[in-house]
C-alpha cells in the first residue's frame, strides 16, 4: 500500500504563500477591474468599481472600435510585431551561433558588445532614429518600426540563444559533419530544434516588448499608421473621460 507523503507547513512556507497571494492579487485585481469596467458606464464604475456590471453589453467595445478604428490599428500592430519578430530571429540566431559555437578570439568581445546594448537608454537614440527615418523616407511608415524594433532586442535575444547553444553537445555537430552536413543544415536541422526553449523564450519576450512599445511608435508613426497602443490613447475625450470606453479599448488591445 502506497503511503501518502505528509507535508508540514512551516512559517516559511506559510509566509511564502501569503506574499505569493498578495502578489497574485496585485496583478489580478487591476485586470478584473479593467475587464468589469469595460461593460459599465462612468456612474456605475464610480459607485461599484469591483462589482459585476448590471448588464453585460458590448456597447463600449463597438463605440471604441468606431471612434478609434481599433481593428485597423491592431492589424498594423500584428504586422509590425510579426515582421519584427521574424527579422530579430534571422539576425540573432546566426550571431548567437557564431558567438557560442565558432571558436575565435573575437567571440567574447562581440558578446560583450551585445551586452553593452543594455546600457543604451532609449532617449539617447530617439532623435538620431527620427532623423535617420526622415532621411531614408521611412518616417510615418510601419517599415520604420519593423527595421528598428529588432535592433533594440538583439542584445537579449543573442545572449539568451547563445546560452542555449552552449548546452548542445559539440559531438552532434561533429557527427553531422562526418555525414556531410553543411553548417546551414546543422543550424536548421539540429541546433534550431534543440534550442527551441530558448527561441520560444525570446519570441515571447520580444512579442511583449514590440506589442506594448509606445514612445518610438508615437514618434515614427502618424494617425493613419498608428498601432493599437496609440489608438487606445485616442479614446480619451477632450472635455470628459469615458472610463468604460477606455477600459474596452484596453481589453481589446
Amino acid at each position: 500500500m502506497v503511503k501518502m507523503k505528509q507535508y508540514r507547513f512551516t512559517r516559511f512556507t506559510l509566509a511564502f504563500y501569503f506574499f505569493a497571494g498578495l502578489y497574485a492579487a496585485a496583478i489580478l485585481i487591476p485586470l478584473y477591474f479593467v475587464l468589469m469596467s469595460s461593460f459599465k458606464e462612468n456612474a456605475e464604475i464610480f459607485l461599484s468599481p469591483l462589482a459585476l456590471p448590471q448588464e453585460f453589453d458590448f456597447n463600449n467595445f463597438f463605440a471604441a472600435e468606431k471612434f478609434a478604428n481599433l481593428s485597423r490599428a491592431m492589424g498594423i500592430s500584428l504586422l509590425i510585431t510579426g515582421a519584427a519578430e521574424l527579422l530579430a530571429l534571422l539576425l540573432a540566431f546566426p550571431a548567437a551561433y557564431a558567438i557560442a559555437r565558432i571558436p575565435s578570439r573575437l567571440s567574447s568581445t562581440v558578446e560583450s558588445i551585445f551586452g553593452f546594448g543594455f546600457l543604451v537608454p532609449a532617449f539617447a537614440i530617439l532623435l538620431p532614429i527620427f532623423l535617420l527615418m526622415a532621411k531614408t523616407g521611412l518616417l510615418y511608415k510601419p517599415l520604420s518600426l519593423i527595421l528598428f524594433y529588432p535592433a533594440t532586442r538583439l542584445p537579449i535575444t543573442v545572449l539568451i540563444i547563445a546560452s542555449y547553444l552552449r548546452q548542445v553537445p559539440k559531438e552532434l555537430e561533429e557527427s553531422a559533419q562526418l555525414d556531410g552536413a553543411t553548417r546551414l543544415q546543422m543550424i536548421i536541422r539540429i541546433l534550431f530544434p534543440l534550442t527551441a526553449p530558448g527561441v520560444i523564450t525570446v519570441v515571447i519576450l520580444n512579442f511583449i516588448a514590440f506589442w506594448n512599445e509606445f514612445m518610438f511608435a508615437l514618434i515614427l508613426l502618424n494617425t493613419k499608421t498608428r498601432t493599437i497602443q496609440l489608438a487606445v490613447t485616442a479614446l480619451k475625450g477632450e472635455h470628459s473621460v469615458d472610463y468604460g470606453l477606455i477600459a474596452a479599448g484596453i481589453v481589446l488591445s
